[in-house]
């Protein structure tokens, strides 16, 4: 980096004696060692793209041959980038799938640097030509190493709840990540029962591990794969469940008050038609929206309630509202003992 700098900074030619003084590292060092390390910058920066240009000239006072060298702008400046309206939408629609994960600050960063650019960047959630709904977060975690995992072509271990039945560990061979609506999938090898199937990342519970005795890219993707032949189709409510997964269950009912301008997946999620307020249901504040869904798993909707609190209000079904308040009992006691601890 130091090379760089001290070429980049000079305005002509710059010999080795003249980078030996101005570069702290290169003046510690003997003839020999300054060699060797000034070819290996030279071929580190090279690796980079970032061409060196080198001279020579005939020193009248000594003889000897001197050699210069400088980085002109045409072997470091970046080609100007130009994005098309298309390609622009699907950067922004990448963020956006990055939102609420471990890689959403990277993405972030990387759009507000693409922004400078000029305009495009700003794409709507929907993309008027596809017309396919991006949500505004994925789950966080689970995403992001299977993110990595699908690039890596890492064998994975995780325990998932199928809808009515309690975890089971499963080992993955990812190959895609997929989404419709607000929910995400990823789809691979089940090895346990070598075959492909489709799990729903938000029923994924605890952490996303490496799978043991298995290596980074030991195993292949068909050829014959289609990430798009494996994507769940809309269902009506009673019909949710996932691809590949036996036992679906009939989905429930469920109504939700919302604060104003909160909880934009679930209202991505929810029914056009506004449902009545239970008769028992508490007083709302003004503003507060209404909102049916249909959800097939009670339990983990439960869980998944506790990332929008306390924005969203459960008005039923009645298990699911003794469901979140006992949630959220124990996470406030928890976090309660972690503060005294």
């Amino acid at each position: 980096m130091n090379l760089l700098i001290a070429l980049r900074a000079a305005r002509g030619w710059t010999d080795r004696d003249q980078l030996r003084r101005s570069i702290e590292e290169y003046a510690q060092l003997d003839d020999v060692a300054f060699d060797r390390q000034f070819s290996r910058d030279k071929a580190t920066l090279e690796e980079l793209g970032i061409a060196i240009s080198s001279t020579a000239w005939d020193d009248p006072f000594t003889g000897d041959t001197g050699y210069g060298y400088r980085i002109e702008d045409a072997g470091y400046a970046l080609t100007r980038l130009d994005f098309t309206p298309a390609e622009a939408a699907v950067v922004s629609v990448a963020q956006s799938l990055l939102s609420g994960t471990a890689l959403a600050a990277d993405a972030r960063s990387a759009l507000n640097k693409l922004r400078g650019l000029g305009e495009g960047f700003d794409a709507p959630a929907v993309d008027p030509e596809v017309g396919a709904q991006v949500p505004t977060t994925v789950a966080g975690t689970a995403f992001a190493s299977l993110l990595r995992a699908v690039t890596d072509r890492r064998c994975v271990v995780f325990d998932y709840r199928p809808p009515g039945r309690g975890p089971a560990r499963r080992t993955l061979e990812p190959y895609a990540l997929l989404t419709r609506g607000d929910r995400s999938y990823v789809v691979g090898r089940d090895v346990d029962r070598d075959a492909l199937r489709t799990f729903r990342l938000s029923r994924i519970t605890g952490r996303v591990s490496r799978a043991p005795r298995r290596r980074d890219g030991d195993y292949r993707i068909p050829e014959d794969f289609s990430a798009a032949a494996h994507l769940p189709e809309d269902r009506a409510p009673e019909q949710v469940g996932d691809p590949g997964e036996q036992g679906s269950t009939t989905a429930h009912e469920v109504v939700l008050a919302v604060a104003p301008d909160r909880a934009l997946p679930l209202r991505e999620a929810a029914r056009g038609t506004i449902p009545p307020v239970p008769a028992e249901s508490p007083t709302l504040p003004a503003g507060w929206d209404v909102l049916s869904l249909g959800v097939d798993d009670l339990d983990a909707f439960a869980h998944r309630l506790l990332d929008f609190s306390p924005s969203v209000v459960v008005l039923g079904p009645h298990a699911l509202l003794r469901t979140h308040v006992d949630l959220l009992r124990r996470t406030a006691a928890a976090l309660e003992e972690a503060r005294d601890g």
